[in-house]
C-alpha cells in the first residue's frame, strides 16, 4: 500500500511541472490565454451568442436550403 502511496504522490507532482502554453509569439499566447481564461469562466456567455449569430446568418444566406441541409445530414449520418 505504501508503494502506492509514494507513486501516486510521484504523478502529483509530475502534474505541478508541467509548463505554461507558448505558442511562440507574445500576441498569440497574449490572445489565446485571454480567450481560455473568458471561455473557462463563462462558456454558455459568449458561445450561445456567437452560435445564434452564425446560425441566423447563415438562415438569411441559405433560406429553405438550410433546411434542407440540415435533413440530408441528419439522415446521412
Amino acid at each position: 500500500m505504501k508503494n502506492y502511496s509514494l507513486r501516486f504522490k510521484r504523478h502529483i507532482n509530475e502534474v505541478f511541472i508541467i509548463k505554461p502554453n507558448d505558442l511562440g509569439m507574445n500576441f498569440l499566447t497574449f490572445w489565446f490565454k485571454r480567450t481560455t481564461f473568458l471561455l473557462k469562466k463563462f462558456p454558455f456567455l459568449y458561445l450561445f451568442p456567437v452560435a445564434s449569430m452564425i446560425v441566423l446568418l447563415m438562415y438569411f444566406l441559405l433560406g429553405k436550403y438550410l433546411i434542407l441541409l440540415t435533413n440530408w445530414l441528419q439522415y446521412g449520418f
